[in-house]
């Protein structure tokens, strides 16, 4: 084996680890498939009624007959289409489904001079109504009122009676519609509607590139406080290392046992959220939809996306009387802060998770140096530094528990040499040194335990949040994305420096930090893969993590070069509590003697 090297038995098991690692979700998922969305009936028992009216006859019990299968309705007619905008948001409503084609978002661009576009391509509107009709039929909308203020349509509800929808649509904030849904009886009998399901748009790659896929998804928020996401990967083939075959899903649903407050439809920074305001509805769904006439811009092939419905419950309905339900609509950049001021914890859908307790404080102090320095590159280094001070002292002595393994180092070779036969011994001997002398073997690993969860706040904070989308920072185009300048010729594998330049500061950093010669340290080999890892992990991330990496690394390297110019530590033994009292060294105190 060579000093200070891995030998042949820890490189596999090192090996052996990381590939576990990558397969683990495939062989859990394969051996332990997601048992099967049960079938809901279509009819719906629970209900919000609204002002009901006496029923004295037995009501009329009208049963489904339509699926939500995406694209299901056949359009006819000629469709009409009335635009609400405010500064921020343009909504384009549509006749076909009595709800919204697609919302464009003035403020964010997209490749080229577009803006983001969302529900585009969508065979569904926005809040369209399933559930009514005869298979392959719509509801006959018509446009009752529009002007700048307000969007009001209407329909027969088609399912016997003299029973007639009617929507009012308002743009009620910078990213925010409401819809007030009225379902009045105008004949003379009571009915008993069923269970019906509103669209709640799709998730949809924004810029129709294959990496995007991965952030594409939907997600619900049911009345336990439980969030339920679902990515557009699960309901695409698995071929991963050509192992483990699965078939990708083509429906999942939220539990039969659970309400369901509000759904959502996203990409990566953008999401479109369904708030069911009156009461919880019954449930959601989502399928997978391939968009007809879009093409990916880097494959030609298929747009595919996420429909997602929220489900409602069937109610009755006396004569004369109207069922109103509301329903709020967030249709814009996935801002934390503006999630926050919602009132039905729509801010999950960010989906910070456990990190958010770290990555929320992140956030918030970045947008704050940003405002003062305006640059989010400037913003990401000037909270490192301020990361750093704050990591200052327990990484001074972490390099100071290394100088003194490296001192101790000759008295630990000793050990392992005389004790090389019997594991045990060697190991109960080793812990004795320690303990003699004070030292903390793995006390140069604690600044790096508490650094990860800084590192692991960032990367969900940069997982979801718009802020950095679109910012330049040195040759970097755009901070969300990697810093690629171009390609290696013939293989197509994009150059990132950010990563490289990343990976260079740590190796560095770990040919300066001090290592005990002719130690035996398993640690320390495993360590010497870190650089490795971390750089697969961020190649093809966001470059703003390489960005906050790279500056942590040379940070901490400033601070070893500092620290190795102190005088070595003094290699003396600790002294024992009754030591130190027959020494005079405990004048007093609760534990001490006078």
């Amino acid at each position: 084996m060579k000093k200070g090297g891995m030998d042949r038995s820890s490189w596999v098991a090192a090996g052996a680890c990381f590939l576990l690692l990558l397969l683990y979700p495939k062989i859990v998922a394969h051996f332990y498939p997601p048992a099967p969305a049960k079938k809901g009936a279509a009819v719906e028992k629970a209900g919000v009624v609204a002002t009901p009216a006496p029923v004295s006859t037995p009501a009329q019990v009208l049963t489904p007959k339509e699926t939500l299968a995406p694209g299901s309705v056949n359009r006819t007619g000629a469709e009409q289409t009335v635009v609400l905008e405010n500064p921020t948001l343009r909504v384009i409503f549509t006749t076909w489904g009595g709800g919204i084609r697609e919302m464009v978002l003035l403020e964010h661009g997209t490749e080229g001079e577009g803006k983001v576009r969302l529900n585009l391509g969508s065979p569904d509107a926005i809040f369209e109504l399933r559930g009514w009709t005869p298979p392959g039929e719509g509801l006959a909308w018509a446009v009752e009122k529009a002007d700048g203020s307000e969007v009001i349509f209407s329909a027969p509800a088609q399912v016997g009676g003299e029973v007639v929808i009617r929507r009012t649509f308002r743009l009620t904030g910078e990213y925010d519609v409401s819809l007030v849904q009225e379902v009045e009886n105008r004949g003379g009998g009571p009915l008993a509607l069923p269970g019906y399901a509103l669209s709640a748009g799709i998730g949809a790659p924004v810029h129709l590139r294959s990496e995007e896929e991965a952030y594409v998804g939907t997600g619900w928020f049911t009345s336990d406080g439980t969030y339920t996401t679902h990515k557009l990967p699960e309901f695409i083939d698995s071929r991963f290392l050509f192992l483990f075959p699965q078939k990708g899903k083509e429906l999942v649903a939220s539990r039969d046992d659970r309400s369901v407050k509000w759904v959502a439809a996203k990409s990566q920074f953008f999401a479109m959220v369904i708030t069911a305001l009156d009461a919880p509805a019954q449930g959601a769904e989502a399928r997978k939809v391939e968009l007809p006439g879009e093409k990916m811009k880097d494959g030609g092939g298929v747009v595919t996306a996420l429909e997602t419905w929220i489900k409602l419950a069937g109610f009755d309905l006396g004569a004369g009387a109207k069922h109103v339900r509301s329903f709020g609509l967030y249709a814009g950049p996935k801002e934390d802060w503006r999630l926050r001021r919602l009132a039905h914890g729509e801010d999950e859908v960010m989906e910070f998770g456990w990190m958010g307790i770290v990555s929320r404080p992140l956030l918030v102090v970045m947008n704050m140096i940003e405002k003062g320095v305006g640059s989010y590159g400037w913003s990401i280094v000037i909270l490192t530094i301020l990361l750093k001070a704050i990591l200052w002292v327990p990484q001074a002595k972490a390099n100071q528990s290394m100088k003194k393994m490296q001192v101790l180092a000759p008295k630990l070779k000793e050990i392992q040499a005389k004790f090389k036969e019997e594991p045990a011994k060697l190991n109960t001997e080793m812990m004795k040194l320690y303990k003699d002398y004070g030292v903390n073997p793995l006390g140069g690993c604690l600044p790096m335990l508490i650094q990860m969860p800084v590192f692991l706040g960032f990367y969900y904070m940069l997982l979801s949040s718009v802020e950095l989308r679109g910012q330049a920072f040195l040759w970097i185009h755009d901070l969300s994305r990697p810093d690629t300048i171009g390609y290696l010729p013939g293989l197509g594998i994009p150059i990132n420096p950010m990563p490289l330049i990343m990976t260079a500061a740590m190796v560095w950093s770990m040919h300066l930090t001090p290592q005990p010669q002719g130690v035996d340290n398993p640690g320390a080999k495993m360590m010497k893969l870190m650089p490795v890892i971390m750089l697969v992990f961020c190649y093809n991330f966001s470059s703003a993590l390489s960005l906050y990496w790279t500056v942590q690394n040379f940070l901490s390297i400033g601070q070893l070069m500092y620290n190795l110019k102190q005088p070595m530590p003094r290699l003396e033994k600790v002294a024992k509590p009754v030591e130190a009292v027959k020494r005079g060294r405990w004048k007093g105190g609760m534990w001490g003697r006078k």
